[in-house]
């Protein structure tokens, strides 16, 4: 005899095709269906349930940002009056410089070229006032000659003037008296002249001496800035480069402001951490707040510290990002110095609240109608809403501080029709 059995679903039955010799019997194994209905029919209604117990509660919020010297020596660009440097050379980042050492040069190529050309600028400058110093002595010597000649004819006029009419006729001493007239005339005229020349000339020449000495201090200040163009270490110390409000660092070939801030020495025996908090999640931060934190580096070497300040107002940390975080200091509780080099990265949790037993909630159980906070409580197979007092939370549960009990079960998503 051979024997066949095929099972599979069909409008909720289970059937069994037994073949005997050609002959086919159906037969409904209705114990069997009873149960697989049963089955299916309780995980299809029932979500799954969450046990309410008491739990080790305690609210910490994530953080990330890098270690930082809490005392700096801060080197800035050189305050020169030609605007912004470009870089032409910088010395490694993180290494370890002496005094005196050079951290940085910048291109002094535009300065020589200025100072070239104010070398020219005094050197026609000098030559114009040899010229000018040149026209107004021969133009002050002709025109003295002229003065003296007329004093002499005038001199002779006066000297040998007959004004007898018996010796003379009328006319001729009309005429002497008309000549002595004009000289004297023309003698007023020169002396005019000759100051005027003199004072047009003197204010040329004094425009050139100031234009001189312009050109001077130009050379004076260029000198200045082309010894400014090689910063040096002030004291010995490890070399951080600072970023800009774009959080780009100084390299070869940038612009950079005069004053602007550009490395720092710090002091790595007193090193804190900065932290950033997204806005979001920056609910309860303080001051005295315990603090976990660990490299990227040394991931496996956790250090704590404490919250030394939080800022009032979140701020945007990177450009074109529009998520704000509060930056928030940490005090360390123990310095690593061979662990601790300003700059690198970490991860952080701040302990907001002490660990206490609470009865806490996952934050998917909870649901709202008109700012009421409820539960869908499981009672002797059907689902209730219960409405709850809830109390400080944490990013994955929520304190109920009434309205639930121990080994009460509640749903973990929504009941329809409940």
């Amino acid at each position: 005899m051979n024997i066949l059995l095929l099972t599979g679903k069909h409008n909720g039955l289970a059937k069994v095709l037994i073949q005997v010799k050609g002959t086919v019997f159906i037969s409904l194994l209705t114990a069997l269906l009873l149960f697989t209905l049963m089955g299916c029919g309780q995980s299809q209604k029932a979500p799954n349930l969450y046990q309410v117990k008491k739990q080790r509660f305690e609210i910490k919020i994530p953080a990330f940002g890098e270690l930082f010297a809490a005392k700096a020596t801060v080197i800035s660009a050189p305050a020169s009056g030609h605007g912004s440097q470009n870089l032409a050379w910088l010395a490694p980042e993180y290494a370890r410089v002496k005094k005196g050492d050079i951290i940085a040069r910048f291109d002094g190529e535009v300065m020589d070229v200025q100072r070239s050309l104010e070398q020219i600028e005094i050197s026609l400058t000098e030559q114009d006032l040899e010229e000018n110093y040149f026209s107004l002595a021969l133009e002050l010597n002709a025109i003295n000659q002229e003065i003296n000649m007329i004093h002499r004819e005038a001199n002779f006029a006066k000297r040998f003037s007959i004004d007898d009419v018996r010796i003379r006729s009328r006319l001729e001493i009309l005429d002497a008296s008309e000549n002595s007239d004009f000289l004297e005339a023309k003698l007023h005229y020169l002396k005019w002249k000759k100051a005027s020349f003199e004072q047009t000339s003197l204010g040329d020449i004094d425009l050139l001496k100031m234009k001189h000495i312009q050109s001077t201090r130009k050379i004076a200040q260029l000198k200045k800035d082309l010894s400014m163009l090689e910063i040096k270490a002030p004291h010995e110390g490890l070399l951080i480069y600072s970023a800009d409000w774009r959080g780009e660092k100084p390299k070869e070939g940038k612009l950079l402001w005069p004053g602007q801030k550009m490395a720092e020495l710090p002091d790595v025996s007193k090193m804190k951490a900065k932290l950033f908090v997204f806005e979001h999640e920056a609910s309860g931060l303080a001051p005295g707040q315990k603090v976990e934190l660990n490299l990227y580096a040394f991931s496996k070497l956790p250090f704590s510290g404490v919250v030394e300040t939080v800022a009032s107002f979140p701020a945007s940390i990177k450009r074109a990002d529009p998520q704000k975080y509060f930056e928030v200091v940490v005090t360390l509780d123990k310095q690593q110095t061979e662990l601790f080099v300003p700059g690198r990265k970490l991860t952080a949790s701040i302990s907001v609240t002490e660990p206490v037993e609470k009865i806490v909630v996952p934050r998917q159980s909870l649901f709202s109608e008109d700012n009421k906070p409820y539960v869908y409580l499981f009672n002797n197979g059907e689902y209730y809403r219960q409405y709850v007092t809830l109390g400080q939370s944490s990013l994955s549960h929520v304190e109920v501080m009434s309205g639930l009990a121990e080994n009460q079960q509640i749903a973990l998503i929504k009941v329809e029709g409940s």
